[in-house]
């Protein structure tokens, strides 16, 4: 730890981005026992600059409101994007490339992390779409050809990530989770962090809390509305996007089968490495 503050977090959320870690995040602060704060996604530990004594006393001030809570955490879905040496694995030039040792570093060894991961292909199409809504990127640059320095691809490479930080936590610190049953889910978290999970709201549980752009994947590709507002100005496209009904909707196709093929079998090789890593784990 490089500075003696008196309050900083036990635990962190660190990804994986679009896997659900907004929705974890807004339950776990509503839990009496746990405190964190409402600005999630404080990139601290992404960037280089950020790590010295003071900057960190600087962070550590978002905790003084934890007060007599059994646990205190904090959540950043890029602290899971560590480095891949994929082709994909752009940054931004400032991007800190050792974020598990920089937090091992100021956080200590005892820390526990939670990383929460889903089908790795949904993940980058969920990515792709949600940098398209917020305007980081245009649809009319394919999924697969976004040189943009975001992790679509590089993301999903789950168990090159979960690998680095093994390095420097051991499985006993880290909790990696699907985030395919809510419900389950934050049992193994509540049990983890060591706090009832009779104290959070089951009716809640079930509603999403950032609904993503819709999309309907079907055999020849993803398809989302075409008069979805958040991609409102981007239509037409120049490159091919084929338009249809569904359900007496019109949808634009903006990523062909073939490119979820080309999606999974990327993944392969690595989801067979993430499979071995939580075997051991």
């Amino acid at each position: 730890m490089m500075a003696n503050v008196s309050v900083q977090p036990d635990f962190l959320i660190i990804g994986a981005q679009k896997c659900s870690t907004s929705w974890l995040h807004h339950h776990l602060r509503r839990h009496s026992g746990i405190y964190m704060p409402d600005d999630k996604d404080v990139e601290f530990f992404s960037y280089a600059g950020n790590l010295n004594e003071s900057a960190f006393e600087q962070w550590c001030e978002r905790f003084r409101g934890a007060g007599d809570t059994v646990r205190i955490g904090d959540a950043n879905a890029a602290y899971f994007w560590t480095e891949t040496g994929s082709r994909w694995a752009a940054k931004p030039a400032s991007f800190n490339p050792v974020i598990p040792a920089s937090i091992r570093q100021f956080l200590g060894p005892n820390l526990g992390c939670i990383a929460l991961l889903r089908d790795p292909v949904e993940r980058a199409v969920s990515a792709y779409l949600h940098h398209i809504a917020h305007r980081a990127i245009t649809p009319e640059t394919a999924i697969g050809e976004v040189r943009a320095p975001l992790g679509i691809v590089d993301m999903g490479f789950y168990g090159r990530h979960l690998q680095n930080w093994l390095e420097h936590y051991p499985p006993a610190n880290l909790l990696v989770l699907d985030t395919a049953d809510p419900d389950f889910l934050l049992r193994r978290c509540c049990e983890f962090l060591g706090v009832p999970y009779d104290d959070l709201d089951p009716v809640a549980i079930a509603r999403p809390v950032f609904p993503g752009i819709p999309r309907i994947m079907r055999d020849d590709g993803v398809w989302v509305p075409l008069h979805e507002p958040r991609l409102s100005g981007h239509f037409p496209l120049q490159r091919p996007a084929p338009i249809t009904e569904i359900d007496g909707e019109k949808h634009v196709r903006l990523i062909h089968s073939s490119e979820l093929a080309w999606l999974r079998n990327i993944y392969t090789e690595d989801q067979a490495l993430l499979a071995e890593l939580r075997k051991q784990g």
